[in-house]
């Protein structure tokens, strides 16, 4: 007897023997549908979409600031220790090292802003930095002979900015 009155206490306090397991069968199918109705990609749906799409300008935004941070020290570097670089100020392309580190500085510090800006989430910031990460292309050609390894591997993380920039958001009719 006292097994039952065990049984019978548990099931007056368990929220399904009071009536309200309709209730939660009917949310849980109504969750249900509309999760089918509203699946990823679908048109009313803009959860997914504002995810992937701030995490891909999150990502791009950091990686305008980290290359701004590298053309600050190629600035610094530049001005402070020309030494540093393979070869002396005469066999550069154009300029010699003061200027150039004047040059990256600015581009540096510009794109260090732009690239929080565009972590803030700021929409007028992409065409900047894509003119500016053009900008440090062209000036890392130029700036080629005194540091060419490096030159090539900040081309490459440009490039990867650039078309990150460019690329259409996810589910825009430009594909």
């Amino acid at each position: 007897m006292r097994v039952k009155s065990a049984s019978k206490d548990r099931q007056l306090r368990d929220p399904y023997c009071l009536g309200l397991i309709e209730d939660r069968e009917r949310r849980l199918l109504n969750d249900s549908a509309d999760q089918r109705t509203a699946m990823p990609g679908a048109a009313g749906d803009h959860s997914s979409r504002e995810a992937i799409t701030s995490t891909r300008l999150s990502f791009v935004g950091l990686m305008v600031s980290v290359a701004g941070f590298f053309n600050i020290l190629d600035g610094l570097t530049a001005l402070l220790k020309t030494d540093y670089y393979l070869v002396t100020s005469s066999r550069l392309l154009v300029f010699n090292y003061p200027a150039w580190g004047v040059i990256w500085l600015i581009l540096g510090v510009a794109q260090f802003v732009v690239g929080g800006a565009i972590l803030a989430g700021q929409t007028w910031a992409k065409m900047p930095g894509i003119a500016l990460t053009v900008l440090v292309v062209i000036g890392q050609f130029a700036f080629l002979n005194a540091r060419p390894v490096w030159s090539i591997i900040v081309i490459a993380f440009c490039v990867v900015i650039i078309h990150e920039l460019m690329a259409p958001r996810p589910g825009s009719a430009a594909r």
